[in-house]
């Protein structure tokens, strides 16, 4: 049995524990009963979660944005909770159901209607967060309201062919808010839920393509396709989209990110920059942007591709990147007045989560440590008179029944699953 616990910023009840306070020790995660969408009922602390239920149900990705947090699972079912006012959590707030903030998480399911046929979606595999904004990439199977596969009907016409290409391109949906293109919507367009019917990008991904990443930071998002090509749109004036993009300040909607020397296979973004992953063993990766003035060095202190070769994943905080290395070390580079850097003594690490300013590792024992900034209670009970955890780790502690086997990390909010 899997189960999930959070610690660190609830101020919006994003950490889905049943409350808003923040907390500083690992508590259990709420989840409100799988039913239909409409009108799921909640659990109950020691009831079971979607978690508990064996194959499938493992989360395999946690995004973050200011006040609300996004769960995938291994079925790719999604839940979320936090803030709401804008639709950002999938739910219409003005829907009885919905509401402005979810202290526990709640499935989200896409409904939309298109021609008079209602079409569901359920099942995603990938999904990003803004500040205010959230994405989610569905999967190519589509359903109708009646739960028909739409996938099954027969090519009769070359007009019906396109129709069916459509209809299997994968969709990109986003809810929230965003002043400045963080929506990819077209220019002017600064909200998305489900009552405005504008929440897909539409024409994306190009036809042929498929999502194989999609990640944001806090005002910025990049997509990568199956066929190594990268676009990205929102703040752009950094130079995180980009340096073509950088005159334009703001992009709309999704434009190709040119000059990257090589097949592109991951991404992820600081709060004004990006990084793009290509082949480990060879060490590939690319920084875009970064602080005016190199700031925290993000760009002066990029290490080679022979110094990286063979690295399991890269990660970034606002202003930090962290290299997951082969040998379970990490290399990071970036700000460190709180002690976001790795200490110097950490031990080699499993996992690794990177939030806005601080760190969780779950180390080979299999413990679970947190170090950088933590005035929220993200990085544990234990922290020094400005909130930090700095130039050291701090081990988090668990209920003796139960193993951390992975960690997550977001906007000052901290994760452990647990067996």
């Amino acid at each position: 049995m899997v189960v999930l616990f959070a610690f660190g910023s609830n101020g919006s009840g994003q950490l889905g524990i049943g409350h808003e306070d923040d907390v500083c020790i690992p508590t259990r995660c709420i989840f409100d009963e799988e039913s239909d969408g409409k009108s799921p009922g909640r659990l109950s602390a020691g009831e079971s979660s979607p978690l508990d239920h064996g194959s499938g149900r493992r989360i395999t990705r946690i995004v973050a944005g200011g006040n609300h947090t996004l769960l995938l699972l291994e079925n790719g079912a999604v839940y979320a909770a936090g803030c709401n006012e804008d639709g950002r959590c999938g739910w219409d707030p003005e829907d009885e159901n919905g509401g402005c903030l979810f202290s526990v998480f709640k499935r989200v399911v896409i409904k939309v209607c298109d021609g008079g046929v209602e079409r569901v979606f359920t099942s995603f595999k990938g999904v990003s967060a803004t500040w205010e904004g959230t994405f989610l990439v569905t999967r190519s199977s589509l359903l109708d309201g009646v739960g028909g596969n739409m996938e099954n009907g027969e090519e009769e016409e070359e007009e019906e062919e396109e129709e069916e290409e459509e209809e299997e391109r994968e969709n990109c949906f986003c809810f929230g808010s965003g002043g400045k293109g963080e929506l990819g919507l077209g220019k002017d367009c600064v909200r998305a839920s489900l009552a405005s019917g504008g929440m897909k990008i539409r024409d994306f991904p190009p036809r042929g393509t498929r999502i194989v990443c999609i990640a944001s930071g806090m005002g910025h998002t990049v997509v990568v396709l199956s066929n190594g090509e990268v676009y990205g749109w929102g703040a752009a004036r950094k130079g995180q989209l980009g340096a073509s993009a950088v005159a334009q300040k703001i992009v709309w909607s999704p434009m190709r990110i040119e000059g990257i020397p090589f097949h592109v296979t991951g991404a992820t973004c600081g709060r004004e920059f990006t990084v793009l992953s290509g082949d480990r063993d060879a060490g590939e990766f690319a920084v875009l942007g970064g602080s005016a003035g190199n700031k925290w060095n993000i760009l002066s202190d990029v290490p080679s591709s022979e110094t990286v070769k063979g690295y399991v994943r890269m990660d970034a905080s606002w202003h930090g990147v962290y290299v997951h290395q082969g040998d379970l070390s990490v290399h990071a580079w970036g700000r460190n007045d709180r002690g976001q850097l790795p200490p110097a003594d950490l031990p080699k690490a499993r996992k690794v989560a990177v939030g806005s300013e601080h760190v969780l590792a779950l180390l080979e024992d299999p413990t679970v440590v947190a170090f950088g900034w933590g005035e929220h209670g993200n990085c544990g009970p234990d922290t020094d008179a400005q909130g930090n955890v700095n130039g050291v780790y701090s081990r988090i502690s668990l209920p003796n029944d139960v193993e951390a086997v992975d960690v997550g990390a977001g906007c000052a909010t901290s994760w452990i699953m647990a067996s």
